[in-house]
């Protein structure tokens, strides 16, 4: 097949976060299945700083917003022959320092810079003359070119019979601005409707991709059950229910060409299931880079975050100092809310060489913690998939989380007596409960045998993105079609 995935960014030009990752590695799988993949981002500046050769295409379309026009120049860059990336430009709106906005919080014209992003993809691909069997949209922020295809564009023949899939990837961040924005749209008053655009008398861009996209897709199958209710629904699980027949969950995967224990340069010492001792090493060496001296027999939990309630952070700090008082190590990596920062690095100072904290995030921390770390904690309020309690499995760390969403359904409760299992879960969102489920891993590490059998069990897990998830995208692809050509009489 010719896919065509639009997403707000993608590895290896442009990163904030998971999506970028997930975006690459589903690509690449799905190429690695014979199909032709392209996507398209925007052109921010991390995309021209990122070190890969772009080239214009030449083409510049001139995109309407209310009373004003904008041009979009299109570039492209070929990673793979059967990989194709394209990129819309138009510095005003996206050649800035981040993607969505600053660390004090969003851009303010995020509405306008999607709103412009979506019309371009799908004049990009008329204009082109590009030929896709699907268009597989990601995000809130790709929210709009379902609409587009299915209203001011769908007179145009190549538009009107490109399929479109819809990937939610999480409820909680739907794009929402002001109706007032409608007249940059482009499209008629008549969707700003509760049966289209309009949210609570706002504009809500997921809506727009739930509404209109041919088929749904979400993060994992947990997930999928969890929006059709009210608590995780955030006010969209009525139309989630309405389409329930067409919303599939997919569990992402894993890319282990990046997550490869023995070829890791992030990492002190290579490890695999069969020899171990390099990961004592990268304990050792995850010790010295927190300045903790902590004995090396002791256990080390690790996390590496947001520090958003919605990550569980407000629970972790609950129970840091009965962690303490249990004798173990904790390093954490993060940020986010200031009240959060200002806590932990109390706590840090109250516990000196036996809790270490680094504000911020980098890519090379993330991937010590995950290998250094006997234990890694994930006691979110709420997680779509989840994609470090499956990097924890194949680097024999063993996940501590909450029984939601991904990790619910990637983590299994360990059963020292049998054997099973692969980690800790706790149900409740209290502090109590997440103590009891590391006390629990405690006692097992305890059992340096038993510990060691889990850690070996876990780490033969596969949760690669060509085993199961890639091709089940392909399947909704070409359910997508098959629908399209119902639709228009084929």
């Amino acid at each position: 097949m010719r896919i065509l995935m639009v997403a707000p960014e993608a590895n290896p030009f442009a990163r904030s976060g998971g999506l970028a990752e997930v975006v690459y590695a589903l690509a690449w799988a799905l190429v690695k299945l014979g199909h032709q993949v392209s996507v398209v981002l925007p052109l921010y500046r991390q995309v021209r700083e990122a070190g890969h050769p772009i080239t214009s295409t030449g083409q510049t379309l001139s995109i309407p917003l209310s009373l004003k026009t904008l041009s979009a120049e299109v570039f492209t860059s070929q990673v793979d022959p059967n990989l194709n990336f394209y990129f819309i430009g138009q510095d005003t709106l996206f050649n800035r320092e981040g993607l969505y906005g600053t660390a004090y919080g969003d851009f303010d014209d995020n509405g306008e810079r999607f709103i412009f992003f979506s019309r371009a993809v799908v004049e990009m691909v008329d204009a082109l003359q590009l030929e896709f069997d699907v268009c597989h949209a990601h995000e809130w922020q790709t929210g709009l070119v379902p609409v587009y295809l299915r209203t001011l564009y769908n007179d145009r023949p190549r538009l009107q019979r490109l399929p479109v899939v819809y990937t939610v990837h999480n409820v909680g961040y739907q794009g929402l601005f002001s109706s007032y924005d409608l007249p940059l749209t482009g499209l008629g008053w008549e969707l700003l409707s509760p049966k289209a655009l309009e949210f609570y008398g706002q504009l809500n861009f997921m809506k727009g991709g739930l509404v209109f996209a041919d088929l749904l897709t979400t993060v994992s199958t947990k997930y999928r059950e969890e929006i059709l209710t009210p608590e995780f629904g955030f006010g969209l699980e009525g139309l989630l229910g309405e389409r329930a027949h067409e919303l599939y969950g997919i569990l992402e995967g894993v890319d282990y060409q990046r997550w490869d224990t023995n070829r890791d340069a992030f990492l002190a010492a290579p490890y695999d299931r069969d020899n171990l001792a390099g990961k004592k090493t990268c304990k050792t060496a995850l010790l010295q880079h927190f300045g903790l001296d902590l004995p090396p027999d002791r256990p080390l939990i690790g996390m590496t975050t947001r520090f958003f309630e919605r990550k569980g952070i407000d629970l972790v700090e609950n129970i840091l100092d009965d962690l303490m008082r249990l004798g173990v190590g904790f390093v954490i990596q993060g940020t986010g809310e200031e009240r959060h920062h200002y806590f932990l690095q109390e706590m840090s100072l109250k516990y000196p060489g036996r809790m270490g904290l680094k504000i911020g995030f980098t890519d090379e921390v993330a991937h010590q913690i995950i290998a250094g770390a006997d234990i890694f904690l994930m006691p979110s309020r709420y997680e779509p998939c989840g994609l470090d309690q499956m990097y924890c499995l194949r680097y024999g760390t063993i996940p501590v989380v909450r029984a939601t969403g991904g990790l619910d359904e990637t983590v299994q409760e360990f059963d020292p007596a049998t054997g099973a299992g692969s980690g800790f879960k706790f149900t409740g969102y209290t502090p109590a409960e997440l103590l009891a489920a590391v006390q629990r891993a405690l006692a097992v590490y305890e059992r340096p045998a038993v510990w060691e059998a889990l850690m070996k069990s876990n780490m033969a897990l596969d949760y690669s993105w060509g085993k199961t998830a890639a091709p089940k995208y392909v399947d909704v692809y070409r359910l997508a079609a098959e629908k399209r050509q119902r639709l228009l009489g084929g």
